[in-house]
């Protein structure tokens, strides 16, 4: 008996397309393959020859695999404005791929992540948030006598912003104060 030969490509993701398995041999034999393509799980093929080519029965198996979640560690908020560093290339677990739409410092944008191609991975979402400035807001200091104590202006505003003023209190002249809020808090 002939032991029909094939050339099979005998791995792919799950629900790729498999194209039909050949129904003849390297070598020429005949027949038919059982049971059908199956793109969900590993499966063994089993090759019946047609009668009368003094031909043996064959097996394959294709190996199916699952899909990869690509992981990421991304902060998912910032200030509106910020400057955001590129989304990375290549996932936790080691899939690479393209993220879109591009970054967007001025909106909450969800970003899809595409794996490049042969790596039986799907594609993942995130969505940065993109928090608003906040105005910090004081109540109003009254006027004050040249020479007078003047108390030390809030750490923090009404609304819960905390920071410094600059410059320092002056108590000769009229002064302009700028409030500068603490990093991290979108003011």
């Amino acid at each position: 008996l002939i032991a029909p030969s094939f050339t099979v490509v005998n791995s792919y993701c799950i629900g790729s397309s498999i194209s039909a398995l050949p129904a003849t041999s390297n070598n020429g034999i005949t027949g038919i393959w059982s049971p059908a393509i199956n793109n969900q799980a590993t499966t063994t093929y089993t090759f019946i020859p047609n009668a009368g080519q003094c031909a043996q029965n064959v097996s394959t198996t294709i190996t199916i695999t699952p899909l990869i979640a690509p992981s990421f560690t991304v902060v998912n908020s910032y200030c509106i404005g910020s400057s955001i560093p590129a989304l990375p290339a290549t996932s936790n677990n080691g899939i690479t791929g393209t993220w879109s739409p591009a970054i967007n410092n001025q909106a909450t944008t969800t970003y899809t992540f595409t794996p490049n191609a042969g790596q039986c991975a799907q594609s993942v979402s995130t969505t940065i948030t993109i928090t608003p400035l906040i105005t910090p807001s004081f109540t109003v200091v009254n006027s004050s006598c040249i020479g007078a104590s003047i108390s030390a202006l809030p750490a923090t505003s009404n609304n819960g912003i905390t920071g410094s003023w600059s410059p320092a209190i002056n108590n000769q002249a009229t002064t302009t104060y700028t409030f500068l809020p603490n990093a991290g808090q979108c003011a």
